[in-house]
């Protein structure tokens, strides 16, 4: 605790108690337990400090309470002896503090615990300096609607550009329809960006206390359960439809093992078997793996300062563009419009597959989305410059200038292959909007008429429903669509069948069954609880073998096999353990 709370924190208190508290709940290891006891026993806490929903400052010892007292406006107050005599009464944590001593931090924990519990201010002062210093208000959080909204163009944008061709589209319509490689970079970026402004601080340079108190397994395990339940169901439902035609052509072994890449998302690894069984889906994949890398990297993220962010920024931009640049240089692909073209017409097929697949590259646009969105959340702070001024025009050209980008593709005009133009132009025009859209929607008075009109009920409504159509849309369209399954339900495809006609009624379906499977499954309490459930388990299990690992890290070579711990541990940690 003492390596993550610098002492210049000026809630370092606040920042204590959290740790402490969740460090200190029965289902975590027993050492900090453990160091509460041995507190209690010597009177810096009382036995009850650790126990869930304690709502009394009474849990402080006999020789903390001599230490603290109450203002009269109610502030939490920390006295050390040392530092009495030059410190105003109630503004200055003391020495122990400061060093980060276990009296200080416990200390700094209690006092925490009072300012959380009474609701009130609280002052710190560095104790080299001895003069009090008012702790900056912190801006609020407001939730960005705007987004949500964003969130249903895109894939409305998707959905249409998987199933086009079925609908016998004019060239130009199916040309412009079908850049979804370009635009499925936004909704990597869009993840970036809201993990980033929901785990960080507004105007610090700091990460949530949540974010460094969350073990990284549990913070992981809990975003990745907010969309594995529904992709293992939809898995189920379907799963006689996609085995039927793969066993066909592929086989019972190879069939089997396309299951075993579809249900654990690891498909996104394998380039030319991205897409099997629900075939959109190599996206949770790939979104998987960025999860996993975003605990490490967003701290080191919000404690940069905006120079530094840019170079991340521009680090991470070239880190995804050389790649790509070299697919076009080797394969003569600059000028490739590939969403339209056939996988046989491809140059390379696999490598072009690598370059929009594999995780590590969507990896790059989550991180840097996550960059764009601190940009924005450090305007105003200590040492930085101020929110720059935004209006229509700061929402409203980018999106021009994306819509634009596919109109030009799509007649001739730019001639530039899928993945130069989402790296190089789509991308940075993407994150411009977004970052324009948080600077209009946080302002006291929203103004901005694109962020109004998107933060809609209606739109909003809709983006709320933007995940399970992500879900159903390919399950469906193969129902439909997919000639060996749709000749044995329907007598062929529904183009065939029906007519062109049918493609308007698919999307209506679409959206129609996203909505029941929102109110029936994503909003079911008992669903909910279940995968907490199982969230709980799987990282407690992780986190017991790690603690198991570093148990076993301490210990030093033995001849000794039987007794596991005592004789294979030096003597500094058979005293700790003694202890």
């Amino acid at each position: 605790l003492s390596q993550r709370l610098p002492t210049s924190n000026p809630r370092t208190a606040d920042r204590a108690a959290l740790e402490w508290r969740h460090r200190g709940s029965p289902d975590q290891p027993p050492c900090l337990r453990a160091l509460a006891a041995a507190a209690a026993a010597a009177g810096w806490l009382a036995p009850g400090f650790l126990a869930p929903g304690t709502q009394s400052t009474a849990t402080a010892g006999p020789a903390l309470r001599r230490q603290l007292s109450l203002t009269s406006s109610g502030d939490a107050a920390v006295s050390p002896p040392a530092a009495a005599a030059t410190t105003p009464a109630g503004m200055q944590v003391g020495s122990a503090i400061a060093s980060m001593s276990c009296a200080g931090l416990l200390v700094a924990a209690a006092a925490g615990v009072q300012r959380q519990r009474r609701g009130t201010s609280f002052q710190t002062a560095a104790a080299e300096s001895g003069t009090a210093a008012e702790a900056p208000p912190k801006p609020k959080k407001v939730r960005i609607t705007a987004f949500d909204s964003v969130r249903f163009f895109l894939i409305a944008y998707i959905v249409c550009g998987h199933f086009i061709g079925f609908a016998k589209a004019t060239p130009f319509a199916f040309k412009a329809i079908t850049q979804i490689n370009v635009v499925v970079g936004a909704f990597f970026a869009l993840s970036g960006y809201v993990a980033a402004y929901t785990t960080t601080e507004n105007a610090e340079r700091e990460p949530s206390a949540k974010l460094l108190s969350t073990p990284k397994p549990l913070w992981i395990l809990q975003r990745v359960f907010g969309y594995y339940p529904l992709h293992i169901l939809i898995c189920l439902l379907f799963a006689p439809m996609f085995l039927y035609p793969d066993v066909v052509f592929n086989g019972w072994p190879t069939a089997i093992w396309h299951g075993v890449l579809a249900l654990t998302m690891t498909q996104a690894w394998f380039p030319m078997h991205a897409e099997v069984w629900n075939a959109p889906t190599w996206f949770l994949s790939a979104l998987t793996f960025a999860t996993a890398v975003l605990p490490f990297a967003l701290p080191v993220l919000a404690r940069q300062t905006k120079p530094q962010l840019r170079r991340t920024f521009g680090l991470l931009f070239l880190i995804g563009l050389v790649p790509k640049l070299g697919y076009c240089y080797d394969h003569k692909a600059w000028g490739l419009l590939e969403g339209a073209m056939a996988p046989r017409a491809m140059p390379n097929l696999a490598i072009f597959n690598t370059q929009r697949f594999n995780p590590f590259y969507a990896t790059i646009e989550v991180l840097l989305g996550a960059a764009a969105c601190r940009l924005v959340m450090l305007d105003g702070a200590e040492g930085e410059e101020k929110a720059p001024k935004v209006s229509a025009l700061s929402t409203a050209l980018p999106i021009a200038g994306m819509i634009g980008v596919i109109l030009l593709r799509a007649t001739g005009v730019l001639q530039l292959s899928d993945m130069l133009t989402r790296a190089l132009i789509f991308m940075p025009l993407f994150l411009s909007f977004l970052m324009s859209a948080h600077r209009a929607s946080v302002l006291p008075k929203v103004t901005d008429p694109i962020c109004k009109i998107l933060s809609s009920k209606l739109l909003v409504t809709l983006g709320n429903l933007a995940f399970p159509i992500f879900i159903v849309h390919g399950p469906l369209g193969q129902l439909f669509y997919k000639k060996i399954i749709a000749t044995k339900l329907f007598g062929g495809p529904l183009h065939t069948v029906l007519g062109p006609w049918f493609f308007y009624a698919y999307l209506a379906i679409v959206v129609v069954a996203a909505w029941v499977v929102q109110k029936t499954f994503l909003m079911n309490k008992s669903v909910g609880s279940f995968s907490k459930d199982i969230v709980g388990k799987l990282a407690a299990k992780l986190e017991a073998r790690r603690f198991f690992v570093q148990v076993q890290g301490m210990a030093m070579p033995s001849a000794v096999g039987a007794n596991f711990i005592t004789p294979s541990v030096g003597k500094a940690q058979r005293s700790t353990l003694s202890v």
